[in-house]
């Protein structure tokens, strides 16, 4: 019978060994607690950068709602309804002028000399018809300008009044801070006490020898380190309390009620100059069939021109009901205030009239590049995936996949600055060449513009759509593909029809995320979007593409740098990142709502 082994002389297996402890913990619980720390501090992260957001764009409804009733209540509303009828004068104007361009250019193109060209369009005739008509709204003009300077002026000496308020609130605080037994002069206290004594020894001293006095305190005090005694105290309250009725002196109360009245007078005025327009126009229009054109195209846009007076003739009398209705006291909510932001079509700052924060230019701007990058963004991507995963061979594989991916390590910077130098300039060159004629809106003006921007950022997003696709492609079970192959299908309809279609609920994550990659880019649009604050004109068809826009991650990078903190301006920019923070935090829940939805594995 054999002897059985001696334990005492059998190994023990590795795993049964005393672990080494680090600080009375072994690698496992130093590892989780690694990995779980790291979490609670992204979390923490995020919660801060929430945190911040929120708290910095949160007074903005509030100063943008005061704004909006400064506006009506010092009259610039009702100054911008009379401007409509200025500023149509002013398009019709601009209409004339590019017919008389075009008049030009048709003469030059039928070989007509420069002195036969000055001869025609300065005939007595043409002179009569193209000057006098941009002439002939001097007095709208003047009427318009005379109202919005007493408006403004209303409206300015208004800010100031509540600028030198709040100042004066400050120095209440100073003075009574100052007045407090004990009080710790800091440096800032020693040197503002200095100014003083100098301001005050030249500006309100009888004698030389009392000015030589505060000058040399002054010195003492700021230089030197002078122990401050209770007179210095006095002194300085005395000095802050004559400052602060300095201040108090310039304020001029503005009572809007009556300087709407200067305003809004003169309307009965206001209306016979409207006649006056009208038969002024009227007379000079009909001088263009004195004027031999000799130009069809030129004739049926001249037939256009007498359309759009006759239009602007007729909006006269609703235009001067709109004026005799307009309520200053009519009030603004809340919700009116955020209404102009989220539907806001204007984003104008630093204006010497009313500054508007609206969303819909940035973010209009921001779905059009978001749109064209997906255009071709999705099919490069998810095909790639497809292609790579179920297709290619090994070396294939091997050989593209590194390439897709290394993209997204390219700097955004690197890829904006590309666009301006290279790629913008290539289409336009390619748009202004005979061959692409055809193209309804070729040749392209700007060579920065929402088609340069679009392609730039499909190239950044077709990483991330490849990278997550192939994942939800592979993530598919190995035994679905064989189970179609034994069953007879070929390599392509088992992709196309079974691998595809299971992995679809991962394919459209991985587009979702590349959507958010897309919206929220901001140096390539920075860049190379044209950064014009304009709602794209979709009446141009096609030619919409090719507009320059502006975005919202791209406003905030241009602006945030010159803004004042605190300031309207500051906490408007704040809210395009709070909507910036919802679409992303939209695009991430609904990516994760369609993987759990529409997931066919494990059903």
């Amino acid at each position: 019978m054999a002897t059985p082994p001696n334990n005492q002389d059998s190994p023990k297996p590795a795993f049964s060994k005393r672990r080494a402890l680090f600080l009375g913990q072994d690698s496992d619980s130093i590892i989780k607690k690694f990995f779980g720390s790291s979490a609670m501090v992204a979390i923490l992260v995020l919660g801060l950068i929430t945190i911040f957001l929120f708290k910095e764009g949160a007074g903005f409804v509030q100063l943008y709602h005061k704004s909006l009733q400064e506006y009506r209540l010092s009259g610039l509303e009702y100054v911008d309804i009379l401007k409509e009828k200025r500023e149509g004068y002013t398009s019709l104007t601009r209409f004339l002028n590019d017919i008389k361009a075009d008049w030009i250019n048709a003469l030059r193109a039928e070989d007509f000399t420069q002195g036969e060209i000055n001869k025609l369009v300065m005939s007595p005739e043409a002179k009569g018809f193209f000057f006098g008509y941009m002439r002939a709204g001097g007095e709208l003009r003047s009427f318009v300008k005379t109202k919005m300077d007493l408006a403004i002026a209303a409206r300015d000496q208004n800010e100031t009044n509540n600028n030198l308020r709040s100042t004066l609130s400050n120095y209440t605080d100073r003075i009574e801070q100052v007045s407090r037994p004990n009080y710790q002069f800091t440096q800032e206290d020693r040197n503002k006490y200095a100014l003083r004594l100098r301001e005050f020894s030249r500006e309100n001293t009888t004698t030389d020898q009392n000015a030589v006095a505060y000058r040399e305190r002054a010195d003492a005090v700021q230089n030197t380190g002078a122990e401050l005694t209770p007179e210095d105290i006095e002194t300085f309250v005395m000095l802050l309390e004559d400052e602060y009725n300095n201040i108090e002196r310039t304020i001029r109360p503005i009572d809007f009620s009556k300087t709407i009245v200067e305003v809004t007078a003169n309307q009965d005025e206001y209306g016979a100059l409207l006649e006056r327009l009208e038969a002024k126009l009227a007379e000079i229009v009909v001088m263009a069939d004195t004027i031999e054109f000799n130009n069809p195209a030129i004739d049926e846009r001249i037939a256009r021109f007498k359309e759009l007076n006759e239009v602007y003739y007729t909006e006269f009398a609703a235009h001067r009901a709109k004026l005799a209705t307009w309520d200053q006291t009519a009030s603004v909510s809340i919700w009116q205030a955020l209404g102009a932001f989220m539907g806001g079509k204007d984003w104008i700052t630093a204006s010497d009239q009313q500054d508007w924060y609206g969303l819909l230019p940035l973010l209009s701007g921001s779905l059009l590049i978001s749109a064209i990058a997906l255009f071709f963004a999705i099919p490069f991507g998810v095909g790639a995936a497809i292609y790579v995963n179920q297709i290619a061979g090994p070396a294939e594989r091997n050989f593209i996949k590194p390439y897709i991916e290394f993209v997204s390590a390219i700097p955004s910077v690197v890829i904006g600055f590309f666009g301006v130098v290279v790629f913008g300039e290539a289409i336009r060159l390619l748009s202004q060449q005979e061959f692409m004629q055809w193209v309804p809106f070729f040749p392209v003006q700007e060579r920065l513009n929402a088609f340069t921007a679009g392609c730039l950022l499909a190239l950044m997003a077709i990483p991330t759509i490849f990278t997550l696709a192939e994942d939800a492609i592979n993530n598919i079970p190995r035994h679905f593909k064989e189970a179609s192959l034994a069953m007879g299908a070929t390599p392509l309809q088992t992709t196309m029809r079974v691998i595809v279609p299971t992995a679809l609920s991962g394919i459209i994550s991985a587009i979702m995320l590349g959507f958010g990659r897309v919206i929220g880019e901001t140096m390539v649009v920075l860049l190379c979007a044209g950064n014009r604050i304009k709602i794209p004109d979709f009446t141009e068809g096609l030619g919409v593409f090719v507009e320059p826009v502006h975005t919202m991650t791209g406003i905030i990078a241009q602006e945030m740098g010159e803004v004042v903190h605190g300031s309207l301006h500051y906490r408007a920019l704040f809210m395009v990142g709070i909507v910036l923070f919802f679409i992303s935090l939209l695009i991430n829940y609904s990516a994760q709502w369609v993987v759990k939805r529409y997931s066919k594995i494990g059903d």
